[in-house]
């Protein structure tokens, strides 16, 4: 399906589970909001390709990010999207230089 974000995610860390079922548009403005410790800077992660969900299914209008099904994983750098931290950090490979 063109036109749409799809991401299906599962992931557990001990006593949180992240369960990700989301079709959103693929152009204009989605609001993600929740509780604090929901999973929204998880699933955020996820897509921005910075935290690995062993399965997952990510697909960008038509374009196959991540199908763990079929061993498909994106790397961050390759997927054209922006992503802004809540925290002042780098990515480790990166230097203030």
């Amino acid at each position: 399906m063109t036109g749409t974000i799809e991401a299906l995610f599962q992931l557990d860390y001990g006593g949180f589970q992240l369960s990700v079922d989301l079709h959103l548009p693929g152009s204009g403005i989605s609001v993600l909001f929740g509780h604090s410790g929901s999973g929204k800077t998880t699933l955020l992660r996820c897509i921005a390709g910075l935290q690995h969900a062993p399965q997952g299914l990510l697909k960008i209008n038509g374009n196959i990010w991540q199908d763990s099904e079929h061993g498909v994983l994106l790397p961050t750098y390759k997927r054209s999207l922006g992503y802004v931290f809540q925290e002042a950090k780098l990515f480790p490979h990166l230097t203030v230089a």
